[in-house]
């Protein structure tokens, strides 16, 4: 079982690694922070300002038709939310810097303590077949935007269709005009997929690093509660060894903890907010047609799925850390110390400190509770978009 989990956690460790190198982020601490890597992030968010343009402009254009303005609606959404996230990372690059270099020296640092690799390693596999899942729903859903009509056009040559339609990744409307199969539709075309791209690498980049935080911090939580357990198995002088490193690791916790709150709180709370608007449209979307292909099908299953993975991975986590964060305190409270004046006041400092809480902008505290009014609201949107198509 604990080999499993090694293999499970290597596997792990290459995909971060991998997203680190997409986010242009150091994959070890003696990594150089290169022009080029620092680039990475402007170059990815850049990409998506023209087609922010087109499709702005196709929500003005049709701006009384509810299913076409729910459609451009939930692009645009995407688009400033991978924005937002790039920003985050770039503002807080430092922070992230010191969070991988913190958590991945300790975290390795139990894992070599074979009486903690149980522990530390618990639902490893749990958590990296969730980040899998969630950046296969993203990966799937974006890249039908360039493969349904590469594959529409290619269908119309094959066939002999004259004219060939020639159509464009996203539903978008430019102030010129746009040739069909012209030098110019080609490059609109490129920048659209490469659009595509880099929503694929921020968005699966972002919201992974936040699940293997958590599951790092999650696990050294596990640890310094088994070490507090056979408190009063340790000789005096070995027990208060112990007890001043559980103290140093859980305040080096609460150090993560607000480093990571800092960064990804504008995140949750967009993403709490907006997810529940892009559920609506894509639901209000399927509602409205009167025929449904199985590629639109896939596409649409699969941004579904994308978004409540999102949100529910967020919640999830968050909720698992907290209660993870009291089981510590619990394995603190139970150890052999009462009455043990030299290490008592350090056990009690530990024990006043704040568990770990996640917040959103000090707006919510980041739980399942959100995710089920996430889901509530979503239902809710979706019934008053019914409302307003029906009326118009």
């Amino acid at each position: 079982m604990t080999q499993d989990s090694i293999s499970s956690y290597i596997e792990y460790e290459n995909f971060i690694k991998l997203i680190l190198t997409m986010l242009g982020l150091k994959t070890s601490p003696n990594d150089p922070n290169t022009l080029l890597q620092r680039s990475i992030l402007y170059f990815q968010m850049s990409m998506s300002v023209l087609p922010m343009i087109g499709i702005f402009n196709f929500l003005k254009k049709y701006i009384t038709n509810v299913f076409y303005l729910t459609r451009g609606l939930s692009i645009i959404v995407s688009f400033l939310t991978i924005i937002l996230k790039g920003v985050c990372i770039i503002v807080y690059r430092e922070d992230v810097n010191e969070l991988n270099e913190i958590l991945g020296s300790s975290y390795q640092k139990f894992l070599s303590n074979n009486k903690l690799k149980k522990p530390v390693l618990k639902q490893v596999t749990i958590f990296r077949r969730l980040s899998y899942t969630m950046s296969i729903f993203v990966a799937i859903s974006c890249l039908s935007y360039i493969i349904i009509p590469a594959l529409g056009m290619i269908s119309q040559a094959i066939k002999g269709v004259k004219p060939i339609k020639y159509m464009l990744p996203f539903p978008a409307v430019y102030g010129w005009s746009i040739p069909p199969n012209s030098f110019r539709f080609k490059l609109h075309f490129l920048n659209e997929s490469l659009t595509v791209l880099s929503v694929i690498c921020i968005t699966v980049g972002v919201d992974n690093l936040y699940t293997h935080y958590i599951f790092q911090m999650i696990g050294l939580l596990r640890a310094i509660s088994q070490r507090m357990i056979g408190f009063d198995e340790q000789s005096k002088e070995s027990s208060a060894v112990v007890v001043r490193e559980c103290m140093n690791y859980y305040e080096t916790l609460i150090y993560c903890k607000n480093k990571l709150q800092r960064i990804y709180s504008p995140v949750i709370l967009w993403t709490m907010s907006t997810n529940a608007i892009i559920l609506c449209a894509v639901i209000f979307q399927l509602s409205q047609m009167t025929s449904i292909s199985v590629s639109r099908i896939i596409l649409f299953s699969t941004y579904a799925g994308a978004k409540f993975s999102q949100v529910f991975i967020y919640a999830w986590v968050s909720t698992l850390l907290t209660a993870e964060s009291d089981k510590c305190r619990d394995a603190m409270y139970a150890a052999n110390w009462v009455g043990d004046k030299p290490f008592m006041h350090s056990v009690i400092i530990m024990l006043s400190q704040q568990p770990l809480i996640l917040q959103a902008c000090n707006f919510t505290v980041v739980s399942m509770d959100v995710f089920m009014s996430v889901l509530n609201t979503t239902i809710s949107y979706f019934l008053l978009l019914n409302t307003f198509a029906e009326q118009s």
